[in-house]
């Protein structure tokens, strides 16, 4: 792509070219086989701000190879959102309210317990003819097209409300995804969109964020502005506090005869994506410094968690040289190897087993305290767990910054 998403601005800069970068969803039977790889390229619009991928991993690529992986979004909110659109909407007056993904159910199921009639989400089998199983929007979202919107208004009747909970940074083409979902709504009618705010992660230098599949980086001031390059009204925003990232909530409204507004980004949004940029190598550095003397001197690594968080990590900041496995307790996971890698997915027990000194935690925050928990013998016994995430206490950014600080 040369254009921004959603501006079409031909000033699209480079931020950072993390290289070909394997699939997170593609785990392998053979460390040594042949992998698809894609160009992984961070770049920012000059001229509305959105940080984006520059280039998305084809539809025919970036679909999982295998049914058993499910991503789980933070939902402590939600209980408030549903608050938040009865006040906006009478469920009474209400005709349909409907999911893009299986990820909008819970929302759905809330709102149907305040008196929404009539909820439904797209069915991936009977409304797009997708067979595998456990498909979310990588798979989803090319086959949403205008003749199948229009399929399945058919078939199910326009509504008042769509739900759209995490897809729309994973949309590779965000224009004509926004224009096909505006014909099943009813004049007036309502999308929640739910996307993640990356300002966290820019802000302390997280390389984890970058996803193949996430190819929109909101912050809130890209979010607001981002409906001003639409027919979309922006009628409510709000942002719910999380540890790593915070959700952002955008309520637009189908808007007819809106006229198309520019938006120019401040210099601070500007200057945050540059710095975030211009530390990649230092950190990159500091990291590989820091696990080559930990490997030397003190003891194993090992990361716990075999996700995208731990493939993005380790590849970008080219560590797998320091790494002994990967600890997983997802059945399916076991035996297979990271993609990008040769390192073996284990069973957490292999932490004691292996005598790994130093654990990495690359999983949800909500999650590490009760790894930990499991682990107390491996604590006990001197084992160390530092968390992927800067922003923790605990982290291995954190400790490497220390010896890189008093090395130089």
């Amino acid at each position: 792509m040369d254009k921004c998403q959603i501006c079409n601005s031909e000033k699209l800069n480079v931020l950072i070219d993390f290289g070909h970068q394997p699939l997170c969803n593609r785990f392998k039977t053979d460390p040594y086989e042949e992998e698809f790889r894609h160009p992984l390229i961070l770049g920012q619009c000059q001229n509305c701000g959105l940080m984006q991928l520059t280039n998305s991993v084809p539809p025919d690529e970036i679909i999982p190879r295998v049914e058993w992986l499910k991503y789980n979004e933070p939902e402590a909110h939600l209980d408030d959102l549903t608050d938040v659109l009865c006040s906006m909407i009478d469920p009474q007056k209400m005709t349909a309210a409907c999911g893009i993904t299986y990820k909008d159910t819970s929302l759905l199921r809330r709102l149907s317990e305040k008196g929404f009639k009539k909820t439904w989400i797209i069915d991936p089998k009977n409304d797009l003819n997708i067979t595998q199983k456990g498909v979310a929007s990588e798979t989803i979202l090319p086959l949403l097209t205008a003749k199948s919107i229009k399929a399945i208004a058919d078939k199910h009747g326009h509504v008042d409300l769509i739900i759209a909970r995490h897809i729309l940074e994973h949309a590779p083409d965000t224009q004509g995804f926004l224009s096909v979902i505006w014909d099943m709504l009813n004049p007036g009618g309502y999308i929640v969109f739910e996307v993640p705010d990356c300002t966290k992660q820019l802000e302390f230098k997280d390389y984890s964020m970058p996803w193949e599949e996430h190819i929109l980086y909101f912050v809130p001031e890209t979010l607001k502005t981002f409906f001003n390059h639409t027919n979309y009204e922006l009628v409510h925003y709000q942002k719910y506090p999380y540890i790593i990232e915070d959700s952002q909530v955008a309520i637009v409204r189908k808007a007819k005869d809106k006229r198309i507004t520019e938006s120019k980004p401040n210099s601070g949004i500007v200057a945050l994506a540059n710095e975030y940029a211009n530390s990649y190598k230092q950190q990159r550095k500091k990291v590989s410094s820091y696990l080559k003397e930990y490997t030397a001197k003190l003891g194993k690594v090992a990361f716990y968690g075999a996700g995208h968080l731990s493939v993005m990590i380790i590849n970008s900041l080219q560590i797998e040289g320091f790494i002994e496995f990967i600890a997983d307790d997802t059945k399916q996971k076991q035996g297979k190897f990271l993609p990008g890698t040769s390192l073996e997915i284990k069973s957490s027990n292999a932490l004691e087993k292996k005598n790994i000194s130093l654990c990495i935690l690359c999983l949800s925050p909500e999650h590490e305290n009760k790894i930990k928990h499991r682990h107390k013998q491996y604590v006990n016994e001197g084992g160390k767990f530092l968390s992927i995430f800067p922003m923790q206490k605990h982290s291995l950014i954190n400790d490497a910054m220390k010896d890189y600080l008093y090395e130089n």
